[in-house]
């Protein structure tokens, strides 16, 4: 059974006020911000208001934290300006903007940590942890939610006690030691009902719920969801809409294990119902990743109760959000690692300048003995000197042996990342339907998935093969061979690649090539160069255009063009096509995914033929390509 978690990471935040009472505490704090006179109280009170804008007005909550930061730091009030970064931290965060909001709230801790404010301390390494649980580094956010732990009892803060005993109790759900979680938000529930914070239990009983669900007790799981909800019964947020389908779970995976067809057919109605609720929340809030996760669990229900058109109607919803979302996160992930890098490099410059200015406080003491060391030093000088100009000379060399195989590699796992993308998602989504619902599927649903997987890993093994040669070939391990081949068959092998992706959009391809127009090139080149821009054409065409390829031999060389009738491209976009260094990718007609990397592939391949490739668009208007391959006698001179 396929399962997904529904969790519930808590930042130091107020949610337990009615809405009409948050209403009262923001215009009470705007009056308070009218009064103001001392520049220190309007810069905590912008970023009160800032805090109590969070999931209400995101733009409105920014905007506070913005003026706060610029009041804080002309007045160099660094509680108000560590608050304002913290603020700004937690709105990048709610963006899924996980890098910038590493960033700020890092600078955040720093200014607390100087000022030793404990309270803003605690906040923070709360913050940290919960970004880093986004990116499934468990260990460090645990670390970080340790931290704020720790310090919240020093400072007796009972609150914020039982926020991060429930975080804690989260990470150990994700990592699926579910007695060690339950154990947590157990703690973090006995000790907000004894402080009253309703919401903050209700959220405790989700946990508790959404543990249950993985430890298959069902009926304990409904009964922890049914106490959250009627804790907060009234709330429109996010938060409903999970309770709504982890009872719509419950439900499903009880009606799974029903023997009364009655019984069973009853249970199933209350979850379809259930997750129709949530759907309701997911899609006012527009949560695509909970969306996608409601569209799953509908078109398990759909099929348990053997409505299989449905079924497949809802799974296909979910398969194709589910694209979408990896593309995203696959950039986020990338995003966070370039800043990552960043802060680490920022640190260790820090930890360089604080070694400097201790060496400073040292230098008296350090005089006598550099001037004894004067003397040694002034006989060895000129040794190290000449030492020195020929390890320099070494080094350089090495630095450009490491860059010419650092660009090797950039291009060998782009390729990869460019090429291997589909499949896998193809593959790994029927495989994992397989290992999820094989006992529930018909022979027909099994033939059909295992015919899918068979094509999709036959086309894996290819694109794998042609890697594997083009690896080679670059490290020069196996020799280039251009030949004089017939070109329509060639196109018409390429095309065949493409057909089903075009019958789908319902794309016209029409041929134009003389039976006996020959190309001399590399044949798995211009295999693989061909079948990329049939590829890309496809992918940028809308339904119902239509594709052209043509060649015809012009003097020394033969020329191949594919012309589109699709979205088309500017002039920038034409200029930045076959750049390493600069990021083309874009979403296809149908949302289909692109790095813009095979082009890259497409432009040494025909230079390796000695050829060239140029493209000519209009955005609007279509793209054609073009493909300029010296003929035989032309290459051998």
């Amino acid at each position: 059974m396929k399962k997904y978690i529904l969790f519930f990471l808590i930042l130091t935040i107020n949610f337990s006020f009615s809405q009409k009472s948050k209403e009262q505490k923001i215009d009470s704090l705007k009056i308070e911000l009218s009064h103001s006179k001392e520049d220190t109280l309007k810069a905590k009170t912008l970023n009160d208001l800032s805090s109590s804008y969070y999931y209400i007005n995101s733009g409105l909550s920014f905007k506070y934290a913005k003026s706060a930061l610029a009041l804080s730091q002309k007045t160099r009030y660094k509680k108000g300006t560590g608050n304002a970064y913290y603020n700004i931290g937690i709105y990048y965060w709610l963006k899924s903007d996980y890098p910038k909001a590493l960033n700020y709230i890092y600078k955040a801790l720093k200014i607390h940590e100087d000022i030793n404010n404990k309270k803003g301390i605690s906040n923070c390494n709360n913050g940290l942890g919960t970004i880093y649980v986004e990116f499934k580094n468990y260990k460090l956010a645990l670390a970080y939610y340790n931290k704020a732990l720790k310090v919240s009892q020093e400072i007796n803060d009972q609150k914020t006690v039982g926020i991060y005993l429930n975080n804690i109790g989260d990470v150990y759900l994700r990592m699926k030691d579910y007695q060690k979680a339950l154990r947590y938000f157990d703690k973090a529930s006995k000790l907000n009902i004894l402080n009253n914070n309703s919401f903050e239990t209700g959220l405790n009983y989700t946990n508790i719920g959404i543990t249950y669900n993985f430890l298959k007790q069902y009926k304990k799981s409904i009964e922890a969801i049914n106490k959250s909800i009627i804790i907060n019964k009234n709330d429109t947020s996010l938060y409903n809409g999970f309770n709504k389908i982890e009872l719509g779970k419950s439900y499903y995976f009880l009606a799974l294990e029903e023997p009364n067809k009655a019984n069973k057919e009853k249970l199933l109605q209350e979850s379809l119902d259930y997750v129709n609720e949530s759907m309701t929340f997911f899609r006012k809030h527009e949560s695509l990743i909970d969306i996608r996760d409601a569209y799953l669990y509908l078109s398990k229900i759909k099929k348990a109760q053997n409505k299989h058109q449905e079924a497949l109607y809802f799974y296909e919803k979910n398969t194709n959000l589910n694209d979408s979302i990896f593309s995203n996160k696959n950039k986020t992930q990338i995003s966070l690692l370039k800043s990552q890098r960043e802060i680490e490099l920022r640190d260790k410059k820090i930890e360089i300048q604080e070694l400097k200015i201790k060496n400073a406080s040292r230098k008296v003491y350090l005089l006598i003995t550099i001037t004894v060391a004067v003397i040694i030093l002034s006989g060895l000088f000129l040794y190290l000197y000449l030492s020195k100009r020929k390890s320099n000379r070494l080094l350089n060399d090495k630095n450009k042996i490491i860059s010419t195989i650092n660009n090797q590699k950039d291009k060998f796992f782009s390729i990869i990342a460019h090429d291997l993308r589909g499949p896998f998602n193809g593959f790994l989504g029927l495989s994992e339907l397989l290992a999820e619902d094989l006992d529930n599927m018909t022979k027909e649903e099994i033939q059909f998935a295992a015919a899918s997987m068979k094509n999709s890993a036959a086309n894996l093994f290819q694109l794998l093969e042609n890697l594997l040669e083009w690896s080679r070939m670059e490290q020069g391990l196996i020799p280039f061979v251009p030949k004089e081949k017939l070109l329509l068959p060639i196109v018409t092998e390429c095309m065949a690649t493409i057909q089903d992706a075009a019958n789908n959009k319902e794309i016209e391809i029409n041929i134009n090539i003389p039976e006996d127009t020959t190309i001399f090139a590399d044949i798995n080149s211009i295999h693989s160069v061909i079948r990329n821009l049939l590829s890309n054409a496809v992918k940028f065409t809308p339904k119902k255009g239509s594709i052209l390829i043509q060649a015809n031999e012009e003097g020394e060389n033969t020329t191949i063009s594919i012309a589109d009738t699709g979205i088309g491209m500017n002039e920038k976009m034409i200029g930045n096509l076959f750049r390493l260094d600069v990021q083309t990718n874009r979403i296809g007609t149908n949302n289909e995914p692109s790095t813009g990397l095979g082009l890259i592939l497409c432009k040494e391949f025909v230079e390796k033929d000695g050829g060239q490739i140029w493209v000519e668009s209009e955005e609007g208007k279509g793209t054609t390509f073009y493909i300029s391959i010296p003929n035989e006698k032309q290459a051998q001179q």
